[in-house]
């Protein structure tokens, strides 16, 4: 019991993962945030086709030139447990709607439609099981590829059609049936109804009991609230909570002329980051964005080596939270439990669930 939460068994397990390895990579890994000699300074870099206005059949044309022959499954798996990680999640379809499975929903995938033509979430789920990690799957509810979704917009909180909520459906289905044990259903983006985003829920713990899914499921469907991005509270948080954070506060996709630079002070802030998320009870997912031809930034990887030298140590992760005992008035008075709403993504933020209400998240 925590905060006034009793952890199931699942939520319990879930929770024990604690420090997990994210995945951004896709077609836009090719661009690095470079669009026609420019750079796309606005948003992500995972998100350039809206942010640069890429017409779709010439962004869906960049899957002739994806062959990430250097992504190796293994060697990503091996830096997560050097380090200290025990989990790693991926982008299995990001808002671009370029699979990196082998779905049988639509050809706009790594298999069927790029010259690499080999199942990257295989491959990466068959190496975490070998190296002894968890496995989870991102999956954007929006997909600016499908015909029949809503059409592509600034703020990507957009409805999600009959017919794209089928197609979701039977592609959640594949991730779920075909890739072995999944600890973690990662899901981002859209404005699904209340049905929906119940209706997806039940689809995921009838395929996956054991599966824990993240708050971006919304209408309080999830099984684990997650924060904003890169966002560390000052209060714990009943119930299990997770933050994801990018090494880079400016981007998760590859990008190119990113500046790297201080790799000790990197070092040292994911350490903090990371030691105060563990101190409140919630796990930390750190991204990591490989270059178009599957190689880790080894900016990157230093970090990651850096913050697994410290674990190692300091005795693991449990003693590498901070000591911090915090009051319940630092936890928002004599209520410690909190849900994620708001009206849409970008106005999420987490309130007492005693002033629970009916706004679509």
């Amino acid at each position: 019991m925590t905060n006034g939460h009793h952890f199931t068994e699942r939520e319990q397990r879930w929770r024990d993962l604690r420090f997990g390895m994210f995945i951004h990579f896709g077609l836009y890994s090719l661009l690095g945030g470079v669009w026609k000699d420019g750079l796309i300074p606005n948003g992500y870099s995972e998100q350039i086709q809206s942010h640069a206005g890429i017409p779709r059949d010439e962004y869906a044309a960049l899957a002739r030139q994806f062959d990430p022959a250097r992504f190796d499954a293994d060697a990503i798996a091996g830096l997560a447990v050097e380090a200290g990680m025990r989990y790693v999640v991926i982008t299995a379809k990001h808002h671009d709607g370029f699979s990196l499975f082998h779905t049988r929903q639509s050809s706009f995938n790594v298999v069927d439609a790029s010259p690499y033509g080999r199942d990257i979430v295989l491959e990466l789920s068959e190496a975490c099981r070998r190296h002894g990690l968890a496995f989870g799957v991102y999956f954007s509810w929006i997909d600016w590829h499908f015909p029949h979704a809503a059409p592509m917009s600034r703020h990507n909180s957009d409805p999600i059609t009959p017919e794209h909520m089928a197609f979701n459906l039977a592609q959640v289905e594949e991730l779920l049936t075909n890739y072995g044990p999944i600890a973690e259903v990662w899901l981002d983006m859209g404005a699904p109804t209340v049905e929906q985003s119940r209706q997806m829920a039940e689809h995921v713990h009838r395929l996956q009991p054991d599966a824990m899914i993240n708050g971006r499921i919304w209408n309080d469907q999830g099984d684990f609230s997650v924060l904003g991005d890169n966002e560390v509270p000052t209060y714990r948080i009943a119930g299990p909570w997770q933050t994801p954070a990018s090494i880079y506060k400016e981007t998760w996709g590859y990008r190119a002329w990113q500046e790297r630079t201080d790799l000790n002070g990197k070092i040292e802030e994911c350490k903090a980051n990371l030691r105060e998320v563990l101190a409140r009870g919630g796990n930390y997912l750190l991204n990591i964005g490989p270059r178009g031809d599957g190689s880790v930034v080894e900016f990157e990887a230093q970090v990651l080596r850096g913050i697994g030298r410290w674990i190692e140590k300091n005795g693991g992760l449990s003693a590498c939270a901070a000591r911090q005992n915090l009051s319940l008035s630092d936890a928002g008075g004599d209520t410690t439990v909190y849900r994620w709403t708001g009206s849409d993504y970008y106005s999420c933020k987490l309130v007492p669930c005693h002033q629970r209400n009916n706004d679509h998240s």
